[in-house]
Order: C-alpha cells, then structure tokens, then sequence
C-alpha cells in the first residue's frame, strides 16, 4: 500500500517561504522536498532532494534525488553549504534535536540551514480550536509540535502569520506566529 498523500506532500508556497527559500545558494540539500515545490525558488542550480517516501520522489523531474531517512543520512560530512527542510520536522520519529544534530553535521560550517515547522503554541489554532476547526495537532502523521521555546536554542527564530496585514513587520515577533521558520548559521556544535 502506498504511503503517498498529495495533500500531505504539499506545502504553501507563501511569499515569506519563498524569500527564505531565494537564501539558498551553493550546494543545496532540500529535506522532504519529494514534490520539488521550492526548486525554482534556490539560488542556486546544485541542488538535491531528498524525500523517505520512495512513490513521491520518483514523481519528481529532478537528476539529484535521494529516497532516505532524515535524521540517518546517507551523505558525508560538510555535503553541502545550505538546508531547506520546510515542514518535514513535525513529522520525524524522532524530535527535532536529532535532526539539527544530522543536518548540522552534514552541512559546512558557516552554512544556513532553514527548518519551517508548525507553531505548536499558534494562536491562530486556538481560536480554530474554539470553533471546532482543523488544528495543527489534528493533521494526519504530525508526531510533534514545537514552540519558539523549543527552537530558539538553535538559532533564529521568525514567525510567518499570512492572514494579518503587514506580515512581514511581525515576523520578528515568532510567537505570533502560525508556523515558525528555524534559522540556524551552523557552528558545528551538537
């Protein structure tokens, strides 16, 4: 039977993503990225994909694809010079720590690794909660939720709140917002 959902490979392809995924350059490494959404969005034209679902992957139209795990890797130390992995963690096994630790270590030091995950104190899905509608907590295989707390001990932390005018001037206050994008400069510590 296979694992492949189209909803739960997609991803939004929102203005404050799309700035975040322009960022990319040199030897890039999109995580979870089966789908190929944010390709044309890197700077750079050196990039890899790797997807742990084997069915979406090979719908892709890419020459540089990888089926495998996450947080166990396949690829040498310092692969590469910048990460991408925009929804991916809620979904993992394991918990987020394990993951950076993977990423960092395969990515140079100095390089920028970019990890968008679902605000799991969102106050956007509280009032849905009050009405009876979807929350992050309630989507099919998400396994964990992390909060700006969480994640501030990694790196930067921003908030992306689409539905509100003037986005961009609160993404510097991330606990507002409704999904959080992770912004590590990787110093190669664990």
């Amino acid at each position: 039977m296979s694992r492949y959902n189209e909803n739960l490979h997609k991803t939004e392809l929102s203005r404050f993503r799309i700035e975040c995924a322009r960022k990319m350059t040199g030897r890039v490494l999109d995580v979870g990225g089966g789908l190929g959404e944010y390709l044309s969005y890197f700077n750079t034209s050196h990039v890899t994909v790797l997807d742990s679902d084997e069915e979406t992957i090979s719908r892709l139209n890419h020459d540089d694809k990888v089926v495998a795990d996450a947080v166990h890797t396949p690829f040498l130390d310092n692969s590469f010079d910048c990460i991408w992995a925009c929804a991916v963690a809620e979904y993992l096994d394991e918990p987020i720590e394990e993951f950076i630790n993977e990423m960092k270590r395969i990515c140079v030091q100095g390089g920028h690794i970019e990890i968008l995950v679902p605000n799991g104190k969102s106050l956007w899905d509280r009032i849905k909660k009050i009405f009876g509608m979807q929350t992050w907590g309630d989507l099919e295989n998400v396994k964990w939720l992390y909060c700006v707390d969480d994640l501030k001990k990694y790196g930067r932390v921003k908030g992306e709140i689409k539905f509100l005018p003037f986005e961009s001037i609160f993404r510097n206050c991330p606990r507002m917002g409704h999904t959080l994008m992770l912004e590590i400069v990787n110093d190669k510590k664990k």
